[in-house]
């Protein structure tokens, strides 16, 4: 964008160099078209300046935001992934069925086999002292 800086730098430079009588409307006008004209290119360089700055400003922000994203995400999907399986006996025909994560989230499942709901609790009802929710006291 300098290069309007200089483009207007040239015109003044012209006008100087042609001794135009400031005196005269028509040296008037020029003078001031030609004053205009580098205050816009100024403008125009400094809003460039800005424009760069806040570009790289967001570049680094979206670096961030992808680093965070990756942390946050990463994690999220190795604890929790729908495609882990497990194997449980039904409790009312004794066969085995395949569950999945998403089965156990959900808190029940019907049983394939004899139409049995099958429920998952995974909250400790027991009146331990030192219970944490994952004892085998029971």
């Amino acid at each position: 964008m300098a290069e309007f800086t200089n483009r207007a730098a040239y015109l003044k430079g012209l006008a100087d160099g042609m001794k135009l009588d400031k005196e005269k409307n028509e040296g008037k006008l020029l003078a001031e078209i030609i004053d205009f004209l580098a205050d816009i290119a100024d403008e125009i360089e400094a809003l460039d300046d800005e424009q760069g700055f806040i570009a790289d400003q967001l570049d680094e922000l979206d670096e961030e935001l992808e680093i965070i994203g990756d942390e946050v995400f990463d994690d999220y999907d190795e604890d929790y992934d729908d495609d882990d399986e497990f194997q449980i006996t039904c409790e009312a025909c004794g066969e085995d069925i395949i569950v999945t994560t998403e089965d156990l989230m959900d808190g029940e499942i019907l049983c394939p086999n004899c139409g049995e709901t099958i429920e998952f609790d995974f909250d400790c009802d027991c009146d331990c002292e030192d219970c944490d929710g994952n004892c085998d006291c029971e």
